[in-house]
């Protein structure tokens, strides 16, 4: 089996309640994508104290899909956080951005974007407790697939077997297949889950 993370793409804290409660009762935690306009075109919620003000019941990863992410990682020591997620392309120091994701008691997970080069994190993977590699162009939900990906999936799991590898992007059944033939250990999934007329059935026949 793999590990479905619903992912969650909204503008406001109603939203995202609503999605955490369609999902909550099938995963023990959500990924929650940050965008500030900037490193994204896109510009999604973005207010941890009203998360934590909400108890949702249910663990985040925040996503951040912003420039300089080491300037906002404090904001988002909340109880509620399990890990954080930053990107490579958009941190200037990324040890730097890990050991601050570290010193607030956090899991530290970076992404990675379609063209971005495997190569690019070999030396920092004894550092992190995730990888999370883009199937698509940060920003938008309902882009297809990109399957030069899988190559680097695999040479991640190859290099650093012990480090979960999540996806997220793109992902439905006939690309999950491939994503698990890769070595991914988890899958993100945004439109195939919340679209689908059966929440529960749509989780559970991607985790298969």
């Amino acid at each position: 089996m793999i590990e479905v993370i619903p992912a969650i793409l909204e503008k406001n804290i109603n939203d995202i309640k609503a999605k955490v409660e369609l999902v909550k009762p099938f995963c023990k935690r959500v990924h929650l994508d940050i965008m500030d306009g900037a490193f994204v075109p896109n510009v999604t919620y973005n207010d941890p104290r009203e998360l934590a003000e909400n108890k949702l019941g249910i663990k985040f990863w925040p996503h951040l899909m912003i420039k300089h992410p080491e300037l906002f990682v404090k904001k988002w020591n909340i109880e509620e956080v399990e890990g954080i997620i930053f990107h490579k392309e958009a941190a200037q120091n990324v040890n730097e951005t890990i050991r601050l994701i570290k010193g607030i008691g956090k899991k530290a997970g970076i992404a990675i974007n379609p063209h971005t080069s495997s190569y690019d994190i070999k030396e920092y993977l004894d550092e992190l407790d995730l990888i999370l590699v883009m199937g698509v162009e940060p920003g938008f939900a309902h882009q297809a697939f990109n399957s030069d990906v899988l190559d680097k999936i695999s040479y991640l799991k190859k290099i650093k077997p012990s480090l979960p590898i999540a996806v997220d992007g793109g992902v439905n059944m006939e690309t999950r297949n491939k994503i698990k033939r890769a070595g991914a250990d988890i899958i993100s999934a945004n439109s195939f889950i919340f679209n689908s007329g059966n929440i529960k059935e749509a989780i559970e026949a991607l985790a298969l």
